[in-house]
Protein backbone atom coordinates (compact mmCIF):
# COMPACT_ATOMS: atom_id res chain seq x y z
CA UNK A 1 0.00 0.00 0.00
CA UNK A 2 3.03 2.26 -0.35
CA UNK A 3 1.69 4.32 -3.25
CA UNK A 4 -1.65 4.79 -1.52
CA UNK A 5 0.12 5.91 1.64
CA UNK A 6 2.08 8.47 -0.36
CA UNK A 7 -0.96 9.93 -2.12
CA UNK A 8 -2.94 9.97 1.12
CA UNK A 9 -0.14 11.85 2.80
CA UNK A 10 -0.19 14.61 0.18
CA UNK A 11 -3.72 15.61 1.17
CA UNK A 12 -3.57 14.89 4.90
CA UNK A 13 -0.24 16.68 5.32
CA UNK A 14 -1.97 20.03 4.83
CA UNK A 15 -2.43 21.56 8.27
CA UNK A 16 -6.07 22.51 7.63
CA UNK A 17 -6.93 18.92 6.65
CA UNK A 18 -4.83 17.30 9.39
CA UNK A 19 -6.28 19.45 12.18
CA UNK A 20 -9.79 18.95 10.78
CA UNK A 21 -9.42 15.16 10.95
CA UNK A 22 -8.34 15.20 14.59
CA UNK A 23 -10.90 17.80 15.62
CA UNK A 24 -13.76 16.05 13.83
CA UNK A 25 -12.96 12.47 14.78
CA UNK A 26 -11.06 12.57 18.06
CA UNK A 27 -11.95 15.72 19.97
CA UNK A 28 -15.33 16.66 18.53
CA UNK A 29 -14.48 20.36 18.64
CA UNK A 30 -11.77 22.82 17.65
CA UNK A 31 -8.98 21.65 19.96
CA UNK A 32 -6.13 21.46 17.42
CA UNK A 33 -5.17 24.81 15.90
CA UNK A 34 -3.61 24.36 12.48
CA UNK A 35 -1.12 27.21 12.95
CA UNK A 36 0.56 25.26 15.77
CA UNK A 37 1.20 22.12 13.72
CA UNK A 38 4.66 21.34 12.41
CA UNK A 39 5.48 18.52 9.99
CA UNK A 40 7.65 15.85 11.59
CA UNK A 41 9.89 13.20 10.04
CA UNK A 42 7.89 10.11 9.11
CA UNK A 43 10.93 7.88 8.59
CA UNK A 44 12.81 6.22 11.42
CA UNK A 45 15.36 3.43 11.74
CA UNK A 46 14.91 0.37 13.92
CA UNK A 47 16.97 -2.74 14.54
CA UNK A 48 15.20 -5.95 13.48
CA UNK A 49 15.54 -9.24 15.34
CA UNK A 50 18.03 -10.36 12.69
CA UNK A 51 20.29 -7.49 13.71
CA UNK A 52 19.72 -5.64 10.43
CA UNK A 53 18.69 -1.98 10.57
CA UNK A 54 15.51 -1.20 8.65
CA UNK A 55 13.44 1.83 7.72
CA UNK A 56 10.06 2.42 9.32
CA UNK A 57 7.72 4.79 7.50
CA UNK A 58 4.65 6.43 8.96
CA UNK A 59 1.95 8.02 6.83
CA UNK A 60 1.61 11.47 8.42
CA UNK A 61 3.17 12.76 11.62
CA UNK A 62 2.92 16.25 13.10
CA UNK A 63 4.37 17.96 16.15
CA UNK A 64 1.85 20.07 18.03
CA UNK A 65 3.15 23.20 19.75
CA UNK A 66 1.87 26.05 21.87
CA UNK A 67 1.87 29.72 20.87
CA UNK A 68 5.57 29.92 21.79
CA UNK A 69 6.32 26.93 19.49
CA UNK A 70 7.12 24.69 22.46
CA UNK A 71 6.21 21.06 21.80
CA UNK A 72 3.03 19.72 23.39
CA UNK A 73 2.88 16.31 21.74
CA UNK A 74 2.94 14.32 18.51
CA UNK A 75 -0.06 13.42 16.36
CA UNK A 76 -0.04 10.71 13.69
CA UNK A 77 -2.39 9.36 11.03
CA UNK A 78 -2.18 5.93 9.43
CA UNK A 79 -4.31 5.06 6.39
CA UNK A 80 -5.77 1.63 5.65
CA UNK A 81 -7.67 0.40 2.61
CA UNK A 82 -7.72 -3.16 3.96
CA UNK A 83 -8.18 -4.54 7.47
CA UNK A 84 -5.04 -5.48 9.37
CA UNK A 85 -5.35 -7.72 12.43
CA UNK A 86 -1.93 -6.63 13.63
CA UNK A 87 -2.71 -2.90 13.62
CA UNK A 88 -2.25 -2.63 17.40
CA UNK A 89 1.31 -4.00 17.13
CA UNK A 90 2.12 -1.70 14.22
CA UNK A 91 0.84 1.40 15.99
CA UNK A 92 2.58 0.37 19.19
CA UNK A 93 5.81 0.24 17.20
CA UNK A 94 5.23 3.67 15.68
CA UNK A 95 4.46 5.22 19.06
CA UNK A 96 7.40 3.51 20.75
CA UNK A 97 9.76 4.90 18.11
CA UNK A 98 8.55 8.42 18.82
CA UNK A 99 8.88 7.96 22.59
CA UNK A 100 12.31 6.43 22.08
CA UNK A 101 13.47 9.48 20.12
CA UNK A 102 12.50 11.65 23.10
CA UNK A 103 14.49 9.43 25.47
CA UNK A 104 17.55 9.73 23.21
CA UNK A 105 17.21 13.52 23.46
CA UNK A 106 16.91 13.24 27.27
CA UNK A 107 13.41 14.68 27.10
CA UNK A 108 11.69 14.64 30.47
CA UNK A 109 8.85 14.49 31.11
CA UNK A 110 7.92 12.68 27.92
CA UNK A 111 5.43 14.28 25.57
CA UNK A 112 2.31 12.30 24.55
CA UNK A 113 1.96 10.57 21.19
CA UNK A 114 -1.50 10.04 19.66
CA UNK A 115 -1.95 7.86 16.58
CA UNK A 116 -5.24 7.29 14.79
CA UNK A 117 -6.06 4.88 11.97
CA UNK A 118 -8.40 5.79 9.11
CA UNK A 119 -10.14 2.84 7.48
CA UNK A 120 -11.19 3.64 3.89
CA UNK A 121 -12.51 0.18 3.03
CA UNK A 122 -16.18 -0.70 2.56
CA UNK A 123 -16.03 -2.97 5.60
CA UNK A 124 -16.17 -1.84 9.24
CA UNK A 125 -13.08 -2.72 11.23
CA UNK A 126 -13.44 -5.93 13.19
CA UNK A 127 -12.70 -6.28 16.89
CA UNK A 128 -8.92 -6.52 16.40
CA UNK A 129 -8.22 -3.01 17.67
CA UNK A 130 -6.37 -4.08 20.80
CA UNK A 131 -3.31 -6.17 21.55
CA UNK A 132 -5.36 -8.50 23.79
CA UNK A 133 -7.80 -9.21 20.96
CA UNK A 134 -5.12 -10.93 18.87
CA UNK A 135 -3.58 -12.88 21.74
CA UNK A 136 -4.41 -16.19 23.36
CA UNK A 137 -3.88 -15.28 27.01
CA UNK A 138 -4.32 -17.80 29.82
CA UNK A 139 -6.86 -16.44 32.26
CA UNK A 140 -4.37 -16.39 35.13
CA UNK A 141 -2.00 -14.22 33.00
CA UNK A 142 -4.59 -11.78 31.66
CA UNK A 143 -4.47 -9.13 34.39
CA UNK A 144 -0.69 -8.94 34.04
CA UNK A 145 -0.43 -8.57 30.26
CA UNK A 146 -0.44 -4.94 29.19
CA UNK A 147 -2.94 -4.07 26.48
CA UNK A 148 -2.54 -1.58 23.66
CA UNK A 149 -5.64 0.01 22.13
CA UNK A 150 -5.83 1.73 18.76
CA UNK A 151 -8.34 4.35 17.66
CA UNK A 152 -9.72 3.19 14.29
CA UNK A 153 -12.28 5.27 12.39
CA UNK A 154 -14.39 3.68 9.65
CA UNK A 155 -14.69 6.60 7.24
CA UNK A 156 -17.35 4.98 5.03
CA UNK A 157 -19.57 4.42 8.10
CA UNK A 158 -19.37 7.85 9.74
CA UNK A 159 -22.63 9.39 10.89
CA UNK A 160 -23.76 12.46 8.94
CA UNK A 161 -23.49 14.47 12.14
CA UNK A 162 -19.78 13.71 12.35
CA UNK A 163 -19.19 14.39 8.65
CA UNK A 164 -20.76 17.82 9.05
CA UNK A 165 -18.13 18.69 11.66
CA UNK A 166 -15.43 18.74 9.01
CA UNK A 167 -14.59 22.06 7.41
CA UNK A 168 -11.73 21.04 5.08
CA UNK A 169 -11.51 18.82 2.01
CA UNK A 170 -11.78 15.85 4.35
CA UNK A 171 -15.55 16.45 4.44
CA UNK A 172 -15.55 15.68 0.71
CA UNK A 173 -13.52 12.53 1.34
CA UNK A 174 -15.89 11.34 4.06
CA UNK A 175 -18.98 12.04 1.95
CA UNK A 176 -17.44 10.29 -1.03
CA UNK A 177 -16.61 7.05 0.78
CA UNK A 178 -19.91 6.91 2.62
CA UNK A 179 -21.94 7.48 -0.55
CA UNK A 180 -19.78 4.98 -2.41
CA UNK A 181 -20.50 2.31 0.22
CA UNK A 182 -24.23 3.05 0.08
CA UNK A 183 -24.26 2.81 -3.71
CA UNK A 184 -25.32 6.43 -4.08
CA UNK A 185 -24.47 7.41 -7.65
CA UNK A 186 -24.97 11.10 -6.92
CA UNK A 187 -21.54 11.37 -5.33
CA UNK A 188 -20.86 15.01 -6.11
CA UNK A 189 -22.37 18.27 -5.00
CA UNK A 190 -21.47 21.96 -5.06
CA UNK A 191 -18.80 21.76 -2.35
CA UNK A 192 -15.66 23.76 -3.09
CA UNK A 193 -12.32 21.93 -3.28
CA UNK A 194 -9.31 23.64 -1.69
CA UNK A 195 -6.58 21.13 -2.55
CA UNK A 196 -7.79 19.83 -5.90
CA UNK A 197 -4.78 17.93 -7.22
CA UNK A 198 -4.07 16.23 -3.91
CA UNK A 199 -7.74 15.27 -3.49
CA UNK A 200 -7.85 13.74 -6.97
CA UNK A 201 -4.68 11.75 -6.26
CA UNK A 202 -6.20 10.59 -2.97
CA UNK A 203 -9.42 9.39 -4.60
CA UNK A 204 -7.49 7.71 -7.42
CA UNK A 205 -5.36 5.82 -4.91
CA UNK A 206 -8.10 4.64 -2.57
CA UNK A 207 -10.58 3.71 -5.32
CA UNK A 208 -8.01 2.24 -7.73
CA UNK A 209 -9.56 4.49 -10.38
CA UNK A 210 -7.01 6.50 -12.36
CA UNK A 211 -9.72 8.65 -13.95
CA UNK A 212 -9.40 11.00 -10.98
CA UNK A 213 -5.80 11.64 -11.97
CA UNK A 214 -6.61 11.84 -15.67
CA UNK A 215 -9.19 14.61 -15.23
CA UNK A 216 -6.82 16.91 -13.36
CA UNK A 217 -5.91 18.96 -16.49
CA UNK A 218 -9.58 19.84 -16.99
CA UNK A 219 -9.84 20.98 -13.37
CA UNK A 220 -6.55 22.89 -13.54
CA UNK A 221 -8.01 24.80 -16.48
CA UNK A 222 -10.93 25.90 -14.27
CA UNK A 223 -8.46 27.11 -11.63
CA UNK A 224 -6.47 29.06 -14.22
CA UNK A 225 -9.67 30.78 -15.26
CA UNK A 226 -9.95 32.05 -11.69
CA UNK A 227 -12.98 29.93 -10.82
CA UNK A 228 -13.22 27.69 -7.77
CA UNK A 229 -13.22 23.97 -8.51
CA UNK A 230 -16.23 22.18 -7.06
CA UNK A 231 -17.18 18.55 -6.79
CA UNK A 232 -19.81 19.03 -9.48
CA UNK A 233 -16.92 19.95 -11.83
CA UNK A 234 -15.35 16.63 -10.95
CA UNK A 235 -18.57 14.82 -11.87
CA UNK A 236 -18.78 16.63 -15.20
CA UNK A 237 -15.13 15.91 -16.00
CA UNK A 238 -15.63 12.23 -15.18
CA UNK A 239 -18.67 12.10 -17.45
CA UNK A 240 -16.74 13.70 -20.31
CA UNK A 241 -13.88 11.30 -19.71
CA UNK A 242 -16.30 8.38 -19.94
CA UNK A 243 -17.69 9.65 -23.24
CA UNK A 244 -14.20 10.08 -24.67
CA UNK A 245 -13.29 6.57 -23.56
CA UNK A 246 -16.50 5.15 -25.00
CA UNK A 247 -15.91 6.80 -28.38
CA UNK A 248 -12.32 5.52 -28.41
CA UNK A 249 -13.45 2.01 -27.55
CA UNK A 250 -16.16 2.22 -30.18
CA UNK A 251 -13.66 3.21 -32.87
CA UNK A 252 -11.29 0.44 -31.75
CA UNK A 253 -14.16 -2.04 -32.06
CA UNK A 254 -14.95 -0.85 -35.59
CA UNK A 255 -18.04 1.13 -34.62
CA UNK A 256 -17.95 3.90 -37.22
CA UNK A 257 -19.83 7.10 -36.68
CA UNK A 258 -22.24 6.39 -39.52
CA UNK A 259 -23.07 2.92 -38.19
CA UNK A 260 -23.56 4.29 -34.70
CA UNK A 261 -25.93 7.03 -35.88
CA UNK A 262 -27.90 4.42 -37.83
CA UNK A 263 -28.33 2.37 -34.64
CA UNK A 264 -29.27 5.51 -32.73
CA UNK A 265 -31.91 6.47 -35.28
CA UNK A 266 -33.37 2.96 -35.18
CA UNK A 267 -33.59 3.30 -31.41
CA UNK A 268 -35.05 6.81 -31.65
CA UNK A 269 -37.69 5.65 -34.16
CA UNK A 270 -38.58 2.83 -31.73
CA UNK A 271 -37.55 0.17 -34.22
CA UNK A 272 -34.87 -1.11 -31.85
CA UNK A 273 -34.99 -1.05 -28.09
CA UNK A 274 -32.24 0.80 -26.23
CA UNK A 275 -30.83 -2.48 -24.94
CA UNK A 276 -30.75 -4.02 -28.44
CA UNK A 277 -29.15 -0.94 -30.06
CA UNK A 278 -26.54 -0.75 -27.30
CA UNK A 279 -25.80 -4.47 -27.59
CA UNK A 280 -25.27 -4.16 -31.35
CA UNK A 281 -22.81 -1.35 -30.63
CA UNK A 282 -21.08 -3.53 -27.99
CA UNK A 283 -21.85 -0.98 -25.28
CA UNK A 284 -23.93 -0.61 -22.20
CA UNK A 285 -27.14 1.40 -22.41
CA UNK A 286 -25.58 4.28 -20.45
CA UNK A 287 -22.53 4.35 -22.74
CA UNK A 288 -24.79 4.28 -25.81
CA UNK A 289 -26.80 7.30 -24.65
CA UNK A 290 -23.71 9.23 -23.59
CA UNK A 291 -22.00 8.73 -26.95
CA UNK A 292 -25.25 9.43 -28.78
CA UNK A 293 -25.39 12.83 -27.12
CA UNK A 294 -21.86 13.52 -28.34
CA UNK A 295 -22.51 12.37 -31.91
CA UNK A 296 -25.95 13.93 -32.39
CA UNK A 297 -25.28 17.42 -30.97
Amino acid sequence: MGQKDLRGKLLEDYEDVFSDIFNGLVFGNNVIKQQYLRTSATESIYKAESGVYKDQLRDVLKEYTDSCLLEIGSLGIENQSTLDDYISVRVMGYDYTKYRSQIVRNKYPLLPVITIVLNFSDKPWNDTKTLHSIMNIPEEFKSYVQDYKVMVFDIAFLEDEIIERFTSDFKLVAKFFKNKRLGNRNLFDNDKINHMQELMDFLAAFTDDDRYKEIKPKLVKIEKEGRPVRMCNVAQALEEKGIEKGIKQGIEKGIEKGKFITLYNLYKDEILSLETAAKKASMTADEFLAIAEKYTN
